[in-house]
């Protein structure tokens, strides 16, 4: 019954009035004392009037009251609105109907006729209103349906949007060459050093285990996610070899704290790509993390890549700006993600999380 659908309301039109003028006329049929005695045909013609005024006046009242917007109302103001417009267009209906009646009697206010007398403009403004109440309560019952299964769809939209841009953070996350990098490296040390390799399998295992279950829940301890971090570290340090230092400074306060899962695993692997990879000697990767005035706050820090160094590959800075997004709607306005490149011998990410009171 929206404006997009105008046969559908055009047909729920014809259906419910042409069945109200069945209806009329069958009772008049059944007690004929209701319309006077008054023939067949002349009954069939006052109550298919009566019927298509009815249609004039709803129709009206759809496009002039956008009664479409009413379902998005509160129930009371609904309710007011319905039960108002209800005795307008009954009364409305009522004195068309009387015009409209009148080539077909005498006098509409006639003694001859004393069902439609003034005294009894009451009765058939009662009949309509509760007509015009029935009419408004189906209309709006339908765009109250109709409006949830919209604002359903939209959620369910949201949902997909949301989910998708979950796997799209998982995938940022872990780079196919990252992946091809560690199995090369494990194929090689499988002859070489066994047991190491067998170390890389269970570290590569545990990384992508975490990365696939860090949908839920959304944060993790400082802990948790520090052990990802070292087996992440782990792998790296398979390929880069003696080029990666790593150290920690973390306070035993501070493993506790609720961070967003995979936020430092990012700030990590940021750090190795565009620092510690692209130089030849290699550098050093600093993982700080302290609760100063009621916040957790996370550094990672590496040493920097000399100006002249080629940019790294596939560098859009999507992790960084995914991990941002994230912290500030997992952790609220007060969290936040810092880069600083002021020094040019180190760069730092700074992370910032309200703790709970």
């Amino acid at each position: 019954m929206t404006s997009r659908n105008p046969w559908v309301y055009a047909a729920c039109q014809a259906g419910g009035w042409g069945l109200y003028t069945l209806m009329n006329v069958l009772l008049a049929l059944v007690t004929p004392s209701m319309e006077g005695g008054a023939p067949l045909h002349r009954v069939v013609l006052l109550c298919t009037i009566g019927s298509l005024v009815g249609v004039c006046v709803t129709h009206l009242a759809r496009s002039r009251l956008n009664l479409r917007e009413w379902v998005r109302l509160p129930m009371r103001a609904l309710a007011v609105r319905v039960v108002g417009a209800s005795l307008g267009l009954g009364a409305v209906q009522t004195l068309l109907a009387f015009l409209a009646f009148y080539p077909f009697i005498a006098s509409p206010f006639s003694a001859s006729h004393p069902h439609i007398q003034l005294v009894g403009f009451l009765y058939p403004l009662t009949i309509w209103t509760l007509v015009m109440f029935m009419w408004l309560l189906i209309y709006c019952t339908v765009h109250f349906i109709h409006h949830a299964r919209t604002v359903e769809l939209e959620r369910w939209k949201l949902e997909a949007a949301a989910q998708s841009a979950e796997l799209r953070f998982l995938k940022s996350q872990l780079q196919p060459h990252f992946l091809f990098n560690c199995l090369n490296s494990t194929r090689a040390l499988i002859t070489e050093d066994p047991q190491r390799a067998q170390e890389v399998v269970t570290r590569l295992s545990s990384l992508l285990r975490y990365a696939l279950a860090s949908r839920e829940p959304e944060t993790v301890s400082l802990e948790r996610e520090l052990q990802v971090v070292r087996d992440y570290l782990g792998l790296e340090g398979v390929r880069l070899d003696e080029r990666l230092r790593v150290r920690e400074d973390v306070a035993p306060e501070a493993l506790g704290a609720p961070v967003p899962a995979m936020l430092v695993q990012t700030l990590v692997e940021n750090a190795i790509k565009h620092g510690i990879a692209r130089m030849p000697e290699g550098g050093e990767v600093t993982l700080s993390a302290h609760v100063r005035e009621g916040a957790l706050c996370l550094e990672v820090t590496n040493t920097a890549a000399p100006a002249s160094t080629p940019p790294a590959p596939h560098s859009s800075g999507v992790g960084l700006h995914n991990a941002s997004e994230r912290l500030r709607l997992l952790c609220g306005a007060g969290a936040s993600l810092q880069l600083d490149q002021s020094q040019a011998a180190t760069t730092t990410a700074r992370v910032r999380i309200p703790l709970p009171a």
